[in-house]
């Protein structure tokens, strides 16, 4: 389990998280969305750690990747916009 954090440090934490004003989540949400969003984000936060523990192949050896395949991979993820 997660060292204990003030009320201050997790509502810094969560309006970096979510760039949203705590003017409105205090307006908006109520005490169970609050609970709700805070225990899906900490099962994100779980779930990313994991993964970068585990690494791309499933072991926590860290790989060089030349960079053609990077930017092949790279590719696939932004999609570009002309206006």
């Amino acid at each position: 389990m997660g060292e204990a954090v003030s009320v201050g440090e997790l509502f810094e934490f969560l309006l970096a998280e979510w760039h949203l004003p705590a003017d409105y989540i205090l307006d908006n949400w109520t005490d169970e969305l609050l609970d709700l969003m805070v225990e899906k984000l900490v099962a994100r936060k779980q779930r990313e750690a994991r993964i970068m523990r585990s690494g791309p192949s499933g072991t926590s050896e860290r790989q060089k990747v030349p960079d053609s395949v990077l930017f092949a991979r790279a590719k696939n993820l932004v999609k570009v916009v002309k206006k």
